[in-house]
């Protein structure tokens, strides 16, 4: 759980993240609503890439993609060493 957060918390998409750690989609989704639920990740809302602020930096260009951002308790979980 620690390396998807860190991954996600560093920009990775989640098609990225299943080539990187060789897991199957429907396993990192399952992982990644978990954590939503668990308030580790929150959905991001955004509406076209216009307005949002990984606009230029995307690679998909894709309004129905969905993104993640780390939650105050996910950043205390990765600071746990």
């Amino acid at each position: 759980m620690k390396k998807i957060l860190s991954e996600i918390g560093n920009g990775k998409t989640l098609d990225e993240l299943v080539e990187y750690l060789d897991m199957s989609k429907h396993v990192l989704l399952a992982m990644v609503e978990f954590m939503v639920d668990e308030a580790y990740l929150e959905k991001m809302g955004v509406s076209s890439c216009s307005t949002c602020h990984f606009g230029s930096k995307c690679s998909t260009k894709n309004e129905k993609v969905k993104m993640y951002a780390l939650t105050q308790k996910a950043e205390e979980f990765l600071g746990e060493e």
